[in-house]
């Protein structure tokens, strides 16, 4: 019993490795030729350089000046999705909450969170390379002084709700309509 065990153990590398083999690599666009990477289901592999993200304006759920890049999945429909937001100096995203957990990783610049409510609230600015994890329906505000790009992993669809309705972009009248 204990020899089987050991030769099926032995097998199983060698085993995988023909799987593997098997299944055909998907070509990452080269860098040169200027591709854009769609965002891709999470059942492919997804690489791509900086250089290849492509950028478009934030959804109205968030100020006007941010860029949004989808890295993977579809932040519009259920499952998980990457992001990353690129914010224009002094940027700022009024207290807000998410439905579901936000993971975020901040790849340029300054980046500040405030979190919490009451007396557990709790302020950090965050450098290249900070990390937070928010938890589902944590208030926060986000903001950033010199500007920044963060990257934001989460679970969809993607939610923003603020605190307070007058915060929202989405609630404001456009100017153009606002005096007739």
């Amino acid at each position: 019993m204990k020899a089987r065990m050991l030769l099926l153990l032995a097998a199983l590398p060698a085993a995988l490795l023909a799987a593997e083999a098997q299944v055909p690599p998907t070509p990452m666009p080269a860098a040169d030729q200027g591709a854009a990477v769609p965002a891709q289901p999470l059942s492919s592999h997804v690489m791509y350089d900086a250089a290849q993200l492509q950028w478009g304006d934030a959804p109205p759920a968030l100020e006007k000046g941010a860029q949004v890049a989808v890295l993977s999945g579809d932040p519009g429909k259920p499952g998980p999705f990457t992001i990353r937001i690129k914010a224009p100096p002094g940027y700022k995203v009024a207290r807000h909450w998410h439905p579901t957990d936000e993971r975020v990783t901040v790849i340029e610049g300054d980046f500040s969170l405030r979190m919490g409510e009451g007396a557990g609230e709790h302020a950090h600015t965050f450098a290249p390379g900070g990390y937070a994890v928010l938890p589902a329906r944590m208030q926060h505000v986000a903001s950033t002084q010199g500007g920044a790009i963060v990257q934001i992993d989460s679970t969809g669809p993607f939610e923003i709700n603020y605190v307070d309705p007058k915060d929202d972009p989405r609630n404001r009248m456009p100017a153009a309509t606002a005096n007739p």
